[in-house]
């Protein structure tokens, strides 16, 4: 199973970045449907990157675990942690990658999703190769869950006037509805 789950996260790599770009356009596809801001990225502003690097992983995870996902410990756990920590990570990657260069540059941009990815999915390979956690953890999961998505529909319709969720492509903040 061990090598299943290697081979999996792996194909993850791949398949997140795919999932996240889909994610990067999907708001404009879908007609600005008010139920898919919370998921989908509303404009270009560096907070709503981050929806790209948490919903991908767990829009993965979803057809994952109809092929380790049952078999391995820990999956709902692991893979809500690795959202947060590919979020975490693409944060500090960007902001660092910034503060270092003071520019971006869409090839840095993808490069620095890459690399989130490939460390999420590192955290969430190891805590499933854990001995099986107490069923808390999958309840803290599912609370963790629930915060996310509430804080991402709360933030595209009401974010505060901070630099992260600035669009400087459309000079503004949030959503227009």
């Amino acid at each position: 199973m061990k090598s299943a789950l290697f081979m999996w996260e792996c194909i993850g790599v791949i398949m997140i970045f795919l999932i996240g770009t889909i994610i990067h356009f999907g708001y404009e596809t879908t007609n600005k449907l008010i139920f898919t801001s919370g998921i989908f990225a509303v404009n270009e502003s560096i907070w709503e990157h981050c929806k790209l690097t948490f919903w991908s992983p767990l829009i993965f995870a979803l057809i994952e675990y109809f092929f380790v996902g049952k078999y391995v410990n820990n999956f709902l756990f692991a893979k809500t942690s690795s959202a947060y920590i590919t979020t975490i990570s693409m944060l500090v990657l960007y902001y660092r990658t910034l503060k270092n260069n003071n520019s971006h540059s869409l090839l840095k941009d993808l490069i620095i999703f890459e690399i989130s990815i490939i460390i999420g999915l590192l955290v969430s390979y190891n805590i499933m190769l854990l001995p099986k956690l107490p069923s808390v953890m999958d309840k803290i999961a599912i609370i963790m869950l629930f915060i996310a998505t509430f804080i991402f529909y709360l933030f595209t319709y009401c974010p505060p006037k901070l630099p992260i969720f600035y669009c400087s492509v459309s000079n503004s903040y949030g959503t227009k509805h």
